[in-house]
């Protein structure tokens, strides 16, 4: 029984993960076009890789010239969209731009 219930959360767990990238990806390449600025090409080769909740803080509060999205996103998809970030970030080298800070 431990067994079936493990398994159980482990593939909900896994499913869970893959529809929050998902939702960020398309967060990042559709609904709010974050592609657009940040047009992936850094400077650095993508050395500087940001935390998923440095990139939260980022989305929910604005930084330098990018504005707050926080009340255009639900935390749910802000949460998303920093997944997707900071764990696709880390296989752009060269392309990750103003998330650079």
């Amino acid at each position: 029984m431990n067994k079936i219930i493990t398994i159980f959360l482990l593939t909900s767990s896994i499913s869970y993960a893959e529809d929050l990238m998902k939702i960020g990806q398309n967060i990042f390449y559709n609904k709010e076009a974050c592609v657009n600025c940040h047009i992936l090409n850094a400077a650095d080769g993508g050395n500087n890789q940001l935390s998923k909740e440095h990139v939260i803080n980022i989305v929910t509060n604005g930084y330098g010239v990018m504005p707050a999205y926080k009340n255009k996103l639900t935390k749910e998809e802000i949460e998303a969209v920093a997944t997707y970030v900071s764990t696709e970030g880390k296989n752009w080298k060269n392309k990750l731009s103003s998330f650079v800070q």
